[in-house]
């Protein structure tokens, strides 16, 4: 049995994002607890407490940004930070990387992107767990769709996938779930991927950009699934 934990990047041309994103992590139920207690380890590290507490939560925009909890926090302390989680997510054998990004500025229908975005992401979890096993999946709450989102994936599993190459979406159960980021790590993480994942059409720039793309280019962070629409 797998856990997907997902978050979404909106598409924001003023912030030089055109592609709306939704992504996450995958990883069997038995190795939750070992995956908690690395990043519980960085938790204690870093906020002095492994309290579940938007005082202790890793969000990437807000170690980037040096927001809170991270403001002040000089960029080279940000960076320290950021390296640490995404080697946890790199090196973990366990930990499967799945994304959908849909290119706003090709959609005539650009208010169709966020359904777009999350149909295509639940294809590629379908794909990446398999019809032997079975996963359930749990999004951010603090994303602001989650209604809309329960109810367009009770559709994807009576009818499938809404298009006409479309795919049975049989090992996803149960509805879709959502928590706030601050009590869950493993949604945490999932953040800290998509950051990780959308660095490059991001059109973040400056010297932590150029020094946190290096380091994305130095680990492995590939995709075990992934869609990109319009291809």
């Amino acid at each position: 049995m797998y856990v997907t934990y997902f978050d979404e990047v909106k598409a924001d041309s003023k912030q030089g994002q055109d592609n709306y994103w939704v992504g996450g992590i995958c990883l069997p139920m038995s190795a939750i607890t070992s995956v908690e207690l690395r990043v519980n380890d960085l938790a204690r590290k870093w906020f002095k407490s492994e309290e579940m507490t938007k005082v202790t939560e890793f969000h990437g925009r807000c170690i980037y940004f040096g927001k809170f909890p991270c403001r002040d926090w000089k960029p080279d302390r940000r960076l320290e930070l950021l390296t640490a989680l995404v080697e946890i997510l790199a090196e973990t054998d366990d930990i499967r990387r799945v994304y959908a990004r849909v290119d706003t500025t090709k959609l005539k229908a650009k208010q169709k992107a966020a359904e777009i975005a999350f149909a295509m992401f639940c294809e590629r979890v379908q794909l990446l767990v398999g019809r032997k096993e079975q996963t359930l999946l749990i999004g951010d709450l603090d994303t602001g769709r989650s209604n809309t989102t329960i109810e367009e994936f009770s559709k994807y599993r009576v009818d499938g996938t809404p298009w006409q190459h479309g795919i049975d979406i049989s090992s996803i159960v149960d509805s879709v779930h959502f928590a706030n980021s601050h009590h869950s790590r493993m949604l945490q993480l999932a953040d800290i991927y998509l950051f990780a994942a959308t660095h490059r059409t991001s059109g973040r720039k400056g010297g932590l950009a150029e020094a946190f793309g290096k380091l994305l280019g130095e680990k492995n962070l590939y995709a075990h699934r992934y869609k990109v629409f319009p291809s």
